[in-house]
């Protein structure tokens, strides 16, 4: 069912033309607070981040509480993201969301259910666009409906993951990346981030061009600490 769904979300490869400048800040369009600070927290411990982007060997990062609250809100303060978080509603809503806001995908998990939450958006300007510019490290709050605040730590960044569609033009001859260039074909590589994981996992996509053969931009957080 995996493969569907992720299929399915031909809009997030969508980059609306003029709104590709890297180093445009985030706007938080729709003018939300910030969310506050945990209060407290339950540490866990963490892979160490690595230059490569890849987690170094280390203990497994605890499981969250299982909690039952939806997402509400997200930020990532060190580029300006600050979005409310929504599931899509209907079918059409799952092939194409409105170009605004965060998105759960479809069949994926709500966050604090000790396995892998995967939440996407349009990469333009005041949506995810400034994800391009997230570093090793830095942390992305989510707000529940229950008002508690989950902590992760960006520890992994995946540029070029492929998920081609025969559906839109391809690519420029000659201006695709190795890893692009080569890729298996299908959309195992795309699939494999939006698995289920045994482990609290946040999964954030956006895409890098005007569709999904232009590659997606994946970013993984693991868990810090519930407030």
């Amino acid at each position: 069912m995996v493969v569907p769904l992720l299929l399915g979300l031909v809009g997030v490869a969508l980059i609306i033309a003029g709104q590709l400048d890297l180093d445009q800040p985030g706007v938080a369009g729709n003018s939300l607070p910030p969310i506050p600070e945990p209060t407290t927290s339950v540490t866990s411990p963490l892979p160490s981040p690595s230059v490569s982007g890849s987690p170094e060997p280390s203990a497994t990062p605890s499981a969250s509480p299982q909690l039952t609250s939806i997402a509400v809100q997200i930020q990532i303060a060190s580029v300006g993201i600050n979005l409310p978080v929504r599931k899509p509603a209907s079918s059409a809503e799952c092939d194409f969301p409105l170009e605004r806001d965060a998105w759960l995908l479809c069949g994926s998990s709500w966050p604090g259910r000790g396995t892998n939450t995967y939440i996407f958006g349009h990469a333009v300007r005041g949506i995810f666009l400034p994800l391009w510019n997230v570093k090793l490290g830095d942390e992305v709050e989510i707000l529940m409906s229950d008002k508690r605040v989950l902590l992760y730590r960006i520890t992994e960044v995946h540029p070029n993951v492929s998920c081609p569609d025969t559906r839109e033009p391809p690519m420029p001859a000659g201006l695709e990346p190795l890893a692009l260039k080569y890729a298996a074909p299908g959309c195992s590589q795309g699939v494999f981030w939006t698995s289920p994981t045994d482990h609290e996992r946040l999964t954030l996509q956006t895409s890098q061009g005007f569709n999904r053969n232009w590659g997606e931009f994946i970013v993984v957080a693991d868990p810090v600490g519930w407030g």
